[in-house]
């Protein structure tokens, strides 16, 4: 794991109640003009909790397919949720 910023650290803290301040491995670059206007992140696109759906600036909707799920190397077990469009293939913003 790079930094302390991370999934598993977070939840150490938490379990232990811990209360500390800890930034995540990309909190300065996300704070940056050329990362708030990247279409390509997701954290600038809409969530919709209801739907659990995505929608990019595109306005192209991500569904949720599947979860899968990943050991660290100290045993720590991170769950990942993938979405899929319909096709971004002739998406007028992909260039």
């Amino acid at each position: 794991m790079r930094g302390y910023g991370g999934e598993e650290n977070y939840n150490y803290l938490e379990q232990n109640e811990v209360e500390a301040i800890v930034k995540y491995s990309t909190y300065h670059r996300e704070k940056s003009r050329a990362w708030q206007k990247d279409i390509g992140k997701i954290d600038n696109w809409t969530y919709n909790r209801e739907q659990d759906t995505w929608t990019c600036a595109a306005g192209q909707t991500l569904h949720f397919r599947r979860m899968s799920k990943e050991k660290t190397e100290s045993g720590y077990e991170i769950e990942y949720r993938h979405s899929r469009s319909a096709g971004c293939e002739n998406c007028p913003l992909k260039p």
